[in-house]
């Protein structure tokens, strides 16, 4: 088990976690000197890079968007259509069910991009990746699942159709919490490979300035990473604020989060007991 205040020593931070049921967990860390090397790394095969947008709405426009760049880059897709469920929650919760449709038909690893992304630079970090899910995880326990990377081993078999089952069971729980608690039910009985990226990998929304001096003073420098990623967060200006019934990554409680980040895999997690 890792100690939190073990992760951000000498400046480093994990970006990759190895569970092996059969020895002990692996840990790698690394400063963001280290982190940019690898990103910035060149492969060569890609996966297939998915996602969906439902009709009638400003994601039918924006996954346009997302389609007409990876085709700049000349990066393989399959971007879905599919009807409104009646609510933002219902919809997302769509996402793991396409998500492992695509992974299903796919004779490669998939990466799921958000239909409000677009590329803008081309993101070799998962092209050839030896681990099972790459996710951005903020603070050892909160995922973004604009940008998932998921190869095509057994144990992500096992993820996703306990991602499915937790979505269709509970509609009113945002989807990248439900994969969390996938991730960590299916990591306390099966090995699992997982990198964790910065979230220096995202564009979030602000000002062309910001752009500039960043490309100016950080970026040649390596004191940020130059982003692959431009997330537009259509959600903030369809829905602001989750429902009363509704739970969020703000609402998991004290002990899922310590066992996230202590990787601490003897917690009994559901999803009753992550929130209360």
């Amino acid at each position: 088990m890792l100690k939190g205040s073990e992760e951000r020593e000498g400046k480093r931070r994990i970006v990759a976690h190895i569970r092996d049921l059969s020895s002990q967990d692996s840990f790698a860390l690394g400063t963001l000197d280290e982190e940019i090397d690898f990103l910035e790394n060149r492969h060569i095969n890609p996966p297939m890079f998915v996602s969906y947008f439902t009709e009638n709405t400003i994601y039918e426009k924006l996954a346009d968007d997302l389609s007409n760049s990876l085709s700049r880059f000349s990066l393989p897709k399959s971007i879905f259509s599919v009807k409104s469920r009646g609510s933002w929650v219902a919809n997302t919760c769509l996402k793991s069910e396409i998500i492992l449709k695509a992974w299903k038909e796919s004779n490669t690893a998939i990466c799921w991009v958000d239909a409000d992304a677009e590329i803008i630079r081309v993101p070799y970090f998962v092209y050839d990746s030896p681990f099972d899910i790459a996710i951005v995880r903020r603070n050892g326990y909160l995922d973004l699942s604009g940008f998932i990377y998921l190869s095509k081993s057994d144990v992500i078999s096992t993820l996703l159709n306990k991602w499915v089952d937790l979505c269709h069971n509970n509609h009113n729980v945002w989807d990248q919490v439900l994969l969390t608690l996938a991730w960590y039910q299916t990591a306390q009985n099966n090995s699992i490979s997982s990198l964790w990226l910065n979230d220096g990998i995202f564009r979030f929304p602000r000002s062309r300035l910001r752009d500039l001096r960043d490309k100016m003073f950080y970026y040649p420098f390596n004191r940020k990473i130059r982003p692959f990623i431009s997330q537009k967060q259509a959600s903030r200006k369809t829905k602001v604020n989750k429902g009363p019934n509704e739970y969020s990554s703000f609402d998991i409680n004290s002990n899922f989060k310590t066992a996230l980040k202590n990787y601490d895999f003897t917690l009994k997690a559901d999803v009753k007991s992550i929130f209360f």
